[in-house]
């Protein structure tokens, strides 16, 4: 009876393999499609697509190229510019944008006729053979972000690939003018593996310049004028052509904050440091004047330090008018102090004639200082004709009092003389200063940069 039952298990296990394939039910096919012998559902979607997903990609390759080893697969190539980031501390530009690839393959080819009239079918981009293009100047990495977008395929072979993309290149910044400077950058596309006699590398529509769609118009940055060239070249490595698509796109800075946060305290200081070189050079507020601007001006720098990159050339002119600046204060005070040191200290030596002569004549009106030197030879006057009008008829105590009189004026006269010189080294040296370094430099330079751009002389004119 065992033995029985064992056999009809038997039996009954072989029917069930008979009737499976792989272990699966045998479908079989009704009207609706294919469905199994448990009831009517189905079991996949056996529509025309799924058929010709199947005959297509059945062995197919896709880490072969799509044409046949003798054949040249041309590649189309353009990207439209969405969104740009400048990273100046790292040199980087990053580019958001939308690649356009188009190529055909010659194993992707189907009569639209025998499946339903199908011309156009979506595939993965893991799916099929792509042209291995790579960002030669990338920051990054060499290979593409493309997000696992779909590819277009036609029934012709034609492959559409417009995948959203985002490169990070590495570029050479110019910040001498910053914040009103423009930038020049550079993307190189090139395959990696394949030559020109394989993948033929040329640019979407003959395009002479990529599409511009920003999706962000209140950014720092603005994609100025573009440009796309097609190059190819020969390595000493190797005698096969190598093409290559280089595209160009100029930035400019978009920086109206910047007018107000640096360049109207920029006049300001000027007009401070001009102010304390009109006091009197014996005025003590000089020196607290130049202490309140030299503590501006070191918050400035130390702002900067903060804004821009330590950059080995192209410093920027800016840094250079407000470094230049504290340097002007620093001798200022220094000049403060010599000239109120001289002024309340007691001389009891005159200036030499050969010094005191060229500065109360004609050099001394050159210089801007004829009125400290009217005032010391008119004191000089004062003192020698009380010298040649003393008389003889007075008292020993009042001759006294006269000469002491006489002495303590020839001692403030020869104080005032070195007063004179003072003001005469101190002004020197800050008229050198002024007009020789970088302040009038930078502030020629840098209007007249500001001046030949257009977008910037909406914004810098009225100031200047």
């Amino acid at each position: 009876m065992r033995n029985k039952r064992l056999m009809l298990s038997y039996l009954g296990f072989s029917f069930i393999l008979f009737q499976t394939e792989g272990g699966y039910l045998r479908p079989f096919q009704t009207e609706g499609g294919f469905t199994t012998k448990i009831g009517p559902r189905p079991l996949w979607n056996a529509t025309y697509t799924d058929k010709l997903r199947q005959d297509l990609l059945l062995n197919y390759d896709k880490f072969a190229r799509s044409s046949p080893h003798q054949n040249t697969t041309k590649v189309l190539f353009s990207i439209v510019l969405r969104h740009v980031e400048v990273n100046e501390f790292k040199s980087a530009l990053t580019v958001y944008a939308i690649s356009k690839l188009v190529w055909h393959d010659e194993k992707l080819k189907w009569n639209a006729s025998d499946y339903g009239g199908i011309e156009n079918l979506n595939m993965a981009e893991h799916e099929i053979w792509q042209p291995d293009l790579f960002l030669l100047n990338s920051g990054v990495s060499t290979a593409i972000s493309h997000y696992n977008s779909y590819c277009r395929v036609s029934n012709n072979g034609e492959i559409i690939w417009v995948p959203p993309t985002q490169f990070t290149v590495l570029c050479d910044l110019n910040l001498k003018y910053w914040p009103f400077d423009t930038q020049q950058c550079y993307l190189q596309f090139i395959s990696w593996t394949h030559h020109g006699n394989e993948i033929d590398l040329q640019i979407y529509n003959n395009e002479t310049s990529p599409e511009i769609d920003e999706i962000i118009k209140s950014t720092e940055w603005i994609i100025g004028e573009t440009s796309i060239k097609h190059e190819t070249k020969i390595y000493d490595c190797c005698k096969e052509p190598y093409p290559s698509i280089t595209i160009t796109v100029n930035l400019i800075r978009r920086s109206p904050s910047y007018k107000a946060l640096i360049i109207t305290p920029a006049f300001v200081i000027i007009g401070l440091i001009l102010s304390s070189f009109w006091l009197p050079p014996q005025a003590g507020e000089k020196i607290i004047l130049n202490g309140c601007t030299a503590i501006i001006i070191t918050i400035f720098l130390l702002y900067f330090t903060q804004k821009i990159p330590a950059m080995g050339s192209h410093t920027p002119l800016v840094v250079f008018f407000y470094s230049s600046c504290l340097w002007i204060i620093c001798f200022s005070i220094v000049g403060s102090v010599v000239v109120i040191l001289l002024s309340r200290s007691q001389h009891n030596k005159p200036l030499p004639w050969v010094i005191k002569q060229p500065l109360t004549g004609c050099i001394g009106k050159w210089l801007g200082i004829s009125s400290y030197a009217k005032n010391s030879t008119h004191l000089n006057i004062t003192v020698e004709e009380m010298r040649d009008h003393q008389v003889t008829d007075f008292d020993e105590n009042g001759l006294g009092d006269d000469k002491q009189f006489i002495a303590a004026r020839s001692k403030t006269q020869y104080q005032n003389d070195w007063i004179l010189l003072a003001c005469v080294l101190v002004g020197n040296c800050s008229k050198h200063l002024l007009y020789k370094n970088t302040p009038s430099k930078f502030s020629f330079e840098f209007s007249f940069a500001c001046y030949n751009n257009t977008y910037y002389d909406k914004i810098i004119e009225p100031i200047y």
